[in-house]
């Protein structure tokens, strides 16, 4: 009787561990890439592959006593595949030797390791779900992005377009128009800016100065700091590069800080959220800059057309 049920207990162990094994195979396919795969595909096995290879060639071989060094060997792997693997062909050899008390350990060890393998592929699994979610929502907000800037690109041409029109049509229907002086240039060309203008106001540095603007209008405000003010530059400079070109070339006395007051102009901001953007929260910043500036562009009709388009946007 007592063999009996050691046969049977021996019989449900092997069938209990091979199914464990392909298990314990498809989890450590799928989530022990990092450790298991490395001993697969890398040109120099590590010694605890080579100490399990080892082991399992000798156990196939009925070699049970060199098996098992090979095994113990292996058993101390940093990989929990390795590790597992190790712990089920042990608890295999020592049922096969009888050793029924010694094998008992080994099979628990074997399903702590496996418990293991199978929470990493969930684990995995959750994170690969997370990435592709995040994935999806990113490429979903970049094709609203271009779609609402391709939008307020027509947008802008539309109007420019219907402007300029509108212009040539009074001029022609105009006699005065028609014979009196030249008539001098308009600034629908410079219209098409205020298409960088509504992208810039989408920056979180402009968010950043709206929030700052909503501040009492005192000298305990605080204002744009030296670093976010490089921020505001660098983002001027990649939002209205052809503007600030145009202004330069057709006005070279503006200075940096005309040409970037000129710019801020363009969206909306107030007196005193244009003045915090360049480190003060005194208004007469601003109102001393743009005298300078009117200066500097009204020689000419076109020149106080641009004056007027720039500070009245």
């Amino acid at each position: 009787m007592c063999l009996r049920m050691k046969s049977l207990s021996r019989t449900l162990s092997i069938l209990f561990a091979a199914g464990s094994l392909s298990l314990l195979a498809a989890i450590g396919v799928s989530c022990g890439r990092g450790e298991g795969k490395a001993a697969i595909v890398d040109p120099q096995p590590s010694a605890d592959t080579v100490a399990l290879a080892e082991g399992l060639r000798l156990y196939g071989e009925g070699l049970y006593e060199l098996a098992r060094e090979q095994l113990m060997e292996s058993v101390n792997s940093n990989s929990t595949y390795i590790r597992a693997e190790s712990y089920l062909y042990l608890n295999a050899l020592e049922m096969d030797l009888g050793n029924y008390d010694a094998a008992r350990p080994w099979l628990e060890k074997y399903h702590t390791e496996a418990i293991k393998l199978f929470r990493q592929t969930v684990d995995a699994e959750e994170r690969i779900s997370i990435h592709r979610e995040e994935t999806v929502r990113s490429i979903t907000g970049l094709r609203r992005f271009i779609v609402g800037v391709v939008c307020l690109v027509v947008l802008v041409i539309a109007i420019v377009v219907f402007s300029m029109r509108r212009r040539q049509s009074e001029a022609r229907n105009d006699p005065s128009e028609q014979t009196g002086p030249p008539v001098p240039p308009d600034i629908s060309s410079w219209q098409r800016h205020l298409a960088s203008a509504e992208i810039f106001m989408r920056t979180p540095v402009f968010a950043e100065i709206a929030d700052l603007e909503r501040q009492p209008a005192d000298r305990r405000a605080r204002v744009l700091s030296l670093s976010r003010q490089e921020v505001l530059d660098a983002e001027l400079a990649e939002t209205f590069p052809e503007f600030m070109a145009e202004l330069r070339a057709a006005y070279p006395s503006l200075t940096a800080g005309d040409v970037k007051l000129c710019c801020l102009s363009l969206t909306g901001l107030s007196t005193f959220g244009r003045a915090l953007c360049f480190g003060s929260t005194e208004t007469n910043v601003v109102k001393q800059r743009k005298h300078k500036i009117k200066r500097k562009l009204t020689t000419d009709d076109a020149g106080r057309q641009l004056f007027d388009f720039i500070f009245s946007a």
